[in-house]
């Protein structure tokens, strides 16, 4: 007779690639009662730096034993490929994601870069609304999508821990993805660096203390709205024409610095030919644009032009 129990060889070299634990869906699955622990110590990073040897990756950015531990866990591999050279402030934190200035390393010709390090359990806060979800290919570290494994797809639609995971890694794979693709066609987005389990690491604008603020947090010369608003409208085109739409797109996902406009945050970008709210996002998107530079009398009707560029995706005319 055929085992009832499932076959995990799939899912766990899926885990093992992605640093996820596999031990409670096993439990749950067999119907075992999962093992309990004893709580372990925390050792001080301090002390930790001097038993690992003084070419471990240290930041110099003070911060919770709990905060090092989790720097030294998602970088130590940009330090050691001389990527990075030291963590030097936190720019922006946020239920599912901190943003970090990094010291770049000599080797990469750069200053600064940006690391957005996602959190373990962002897949308890991350906008993962079904609109979102709908028409979605979720991606492996490769890539590569991950869904044709039935027990994968299983574990993600019974939203079991491992499936919440699975969804969340897959969605950051998607932003790095889909960072790669618009920064390789001219978009106004920051220039992808690499990225490694729940790491992105990409262009960083502004100065150390002293980030690039949001869109909603500046004051613009009103003879810099008009262009700065056909530019992020050429942008938002230019993301249909590649069959995504932003999908939240507004002036507090918009970067600005030097006079320049920088859209950033992709993860819960959708499929224009998949997603079926792709056209209410896209409309969506332009009325928030149109909202923010009304203010600097720009005249634009959010609804016409949503709907004449989505004729222009339609019939291949981006």
């Amino acid at each position: 007779m055929q085992s009832q129990f499932f076959d995990y060889e799939e899912i766990d070299d899926f885990a093992r690639r992605f640093g996820l634990n596999r031990r409670a869906e096993r439990n749950q699955a067999t119907m075992r009662p999962p093992k309990v622990s004893k709580p372990q110590a925390q050792v001080p990073v301090d002390i930790l730096a001097q038993v690992e040897g003084e070419d471990e990756f240290v930041p110099s950015f003070t911060s919770a034993d709990s905060e090092q531990l989790m720097l030294r866990q998602a970088l130590t591999g940009f330090y050691q490929d001389n990527v990075i050279s030291d963590v030097l402030a936190r720019v922006k934190g946020g239920k599912e994601a901190n943003v970090y200035c990094c010291e770049a390393h000599p080797a990469t010709g750069m200053d600064l870069i940006a690391a957005k390090i996602y959190r373990p359990r962002a897949h308890r806060t991350m906008r993962n609304d079904a609109i979102y979800k709908e028409g979605r290919l979720m991606l492996d570290e490769q890539g590569k999508g991950v869904m044709r494994n039935a027990r994968l797809k299983r574990a993600v639609a019974k939203k079991t821990d491992f499936g919440k995971e699975v969804m969340t890694f897959s969605w950051i794979e998607y932003e790095y993805d889909l960072l790669q693709t618009l920064h390789a066609a001219g978009a106004d987005v920051p220039r992808p660096i690499g990225h490694v389990d729940s790491t992105i690491l990409m262009e960083y604008f502004g100065e150390v203390n002293r980030p690039a603020p949001t869109l909603n947090g500046v004051t613009l010369r009103r003879e810099q709205a008009q262009p700065m608003f056909d530019r992020l409208l050429w942008h938002v085109e230019l993301m249909l024409s590649h069959n995504r739409v932003h999908g939240d797109l507004s002036a507090y996902n918009v970067l600005y610095w030097e006079e320049r406009a920088i859209v950033i945050d992709f993860p819960q970008a959708v499929s224009a030919t998949s997603n079926p709210h792709a056209p209410r996002l896209l409309h969506r998107d332009i009325e928030r644009l149109c909202q923010y530079f009304a203010r600097y009398g720009v005249e634009a009707e959010s609804g016409a032009l949503a709907r004449e560029m989505w004729a222009k995706f339609e019939i291949g005319a981006l």
